[in-house]
């Protein structure tokens, strides 16, 4: 009984380190090209932990919560997010399958120094894809959790008047707003990573395809 419980522990330890660390990368790669080392990754990093556009969608979300979200509209988006769970598990695989069969021995700085660089773009290419793809998957289920509690509890999904806050400082409106804002905020970062990445992946793709010199 007291293995059990140990090996249960340990596997719980492991899945906070292993979520911590996707976080923490994820963070990184939205701010962090293809192209960049270490060091000019570094220099990119946000000053207030968000990018700039992040703060924008933290605004945006803000101005969105005293509204609410209605049952039927949390319903049409936990649907939505459900199926794109599926999507993206299946593009991470299909995308770890095309890097496990890429022949990087040829692009060691040992073997051609002219090649390494396109190496670790096309190394930091599907690393960054995949680690942002998980991460929405991340989203998408702290997001479909959220809008269930919305259909459950109804207080979450009724209106919430501004002027009654700043009048009276009501706690459990102010935690309503909170809770809100972080929905919508999560709901329009999703957007903008699946955005983000069908742009990566033009990026990456064309400039490819560009190499190649049909004269």
């Amino acid at each position: 009984m007291k293995f059990c419980g140990n090996l249960i522990m340990k596997i719980l330890m492991n899945f906070d380190k292993n979520l911590i660390d996707l976080l923490r990368d994820a963070h990184m790669w939205e701010y962090t090209n293809v192209n960049d080392n270490h060091s000019s990754s570094n220099k990119k990093k946000p000053m207030l932990f968000f990018t700039k556009f992040q703060w924008f969608l933290i605004f945006i979300a803000i101005m969105l919560c005293p509204n609410g979200i209605n049952s039927d509209f949390a319903g049409y988006v936990i649907t939505g997010l459900s199926l794109f769970i599926g999507l993206l598990f299946t593009l991470v695989v299909s995308l770890f399958d095309r890097f496990a069969n890429v022949d990087f021995v040829r692009y060691k700085k040992s073997v051609n120094i002219d090649l390494h660089p396109l190496g670790v773009r096309i190394k930091n290419f599907f690393k960054k894809v995949i680690v942002l793809t998980l991460y929405m998957a991340i989203i998408a289920i702290v997001c479909i959790l959220m809008l269930a509690f919305t259909m459950i509890f109804p207080i979450l999904s009724t209106g919430v008047n501004i002027d009654d806050i700043v009048r009276d400082f009501c706690i459990t409106l102010c935690v309503l707003l909170i809770y809100r804002t972080v929905l919508c905020y999560f709901l329009l970062d999703y957007i903008y990573i699946a955005i983000k990445l069908i742009a990566y992946f033009y990026d990456f793709m064309i400039s490819e395809i560009d190499k190649v010199d049909l004269g």
